[in-house]
């Protein structure tokens, strides 16, 4: 019995310490992971800290860069305001002068097309004036276009003429040295070497601090020498070799344009050699006044050397009118004129 005794003693004693083995081995597990825990919620504590600190400073240089950002779109749509205004002064400035230029031109335009179309009535020609033809052009071998003005075209049964309308004051001198015609002008224009075509107009002076050319001056004379292919004349040849290719290219058949400048200014005194031109493919009368033009339209009446059909004019006064021409006609064409007519400006 005493046996037993020490036996389940011992087995108890076993049992005990078993258990307080496993309980202290618990305590330590339970300890290492409270520590691991610990551990883990500081180091996501810190992580937290340290994206919170991340985007503080990520939302500070985001506002710092839209402020910026904000500045720059500020100065620059002020600096693109103020490009604009300035734009827009020098395009009204360039509009204003393009409208009164525009206006000086249709009143000088009205005196020579009332002038041709006097003549035309004496003579009592048949035919249609076509004023302020604009056409799509080129010059010499370039392949660069531009838009040509064409002063008139006068299409009778003679055939058709351009009349380059000049504008000048002064005195003129259009294929003649200036100092051939007048021996005064030796000193003042050196015309030695001038070769035709060329034009020098002389006429007063213009102060050159003056916003207008219609202020003159006591600066004396003002000498302007048009020579080769800016002289009148050269012009005429080129606008009607211009229309001629036109014509051709929209209707398919080809026609002779016959030139001739028309100095319309009554203030202008004009010297000229071919003021009893006739007018012909490559010779270019110039007029000075309205019986000049009388005359040259009637040797052209008689010589009718390049004449047009009927139906070639009513052909052509469709496509000057479609080209923005004011159209006169008269005599037996008179039925071509269009009942709408384009604006002639204010």
């Amino acid at each position: 019995m005493e046996t037993q005794g020490w036996v389940a003693v011992s087995f108890v004693l076993g049992a005990a310490v078993a258990v307080i083995v496993a309980l202290v081995l618990r305590g330590r597990a339970d300890r290492r992971w409270r520590t691991t825990l610990e551990e883990r919620e500081h180091e996501d504590e810190l992580e937290r800290r340290a994206l919170s600190d991340a985007a503080e400073r990520a939302d500070r240089d985001f506002r710092a860069q839209k402020d910026r950002l904000q500045r720059e779109a500020d100065a620059r749509v002020a600096q693109l305001q103020a490009e604009h205004d300035l734009a827009f002064q020098e395009r009204q400035t360039l509009v204003d002068h393009i409208m009164d230029s525009a206006r000086r031109a249709l009143e000088t335009e009205l005196v020579s097309r009332e002038a041709i179309l006097r003549a035309s009535a004496t003579l009592g020609v048949n035919g249609v004036l076509a004023t302020r033809t604009f056409i799509l052009g080129q010059q010499g071998l370039s392949t660069a276009r531009r838009v040509v003005q064409l002063d008139h075209v006068l299409l009778t049964d003679a055939g058709a003429l351009l009349v380059h309308n000049k504008t000048w004051d002064g005195v003129i001198f259009d294929g003649v040295r200036p100092s051939e015609a007048q021996p005064a002008f030796a000193n003042l224009v050196d015309d030695a070497n001038l070769r035709p075509p060329f034009a020098v107009q002389i006429s007063p002076g213009r102060d050159a601090r003056s916003p207008s050319d219609d202020t003159p001056s006591t600066a004396g004379l003002r000498v302007v020498t048009h020579v080769g292919d800016h002289s009148p004349r050269r012009a005429a040849l080129e606008h009607a070799e211009q229309l001629a290719h036109f014509a051709e290219a929209a209707l398919g058949e080809g026609i002779t344009v016959d030139t001739c400048v028309f100095y319309s200014n009554l203030a202008a005194t004009v010297h000229t050699d071919a003021a009893g031109v006739t007018p012909s493919a490559d010779r270019t009368a110039v007029v000075a006044d309205e019986s000049q033009f009388l005359d040259l339209l009637a040797r052209r009446e008689r010589a009718r050397r390049r004449p047009l059909t009927p139906a070639q004019i009513e052909r052509l006064t469709m496509l000057l009118h479609g080209q923005g021409a004011k159209i006169d006609a008269f005599g037996d064409y008179e039925r071509l004129a269009p009942s709408e007519q384009p604006h002639e400006g204010h």
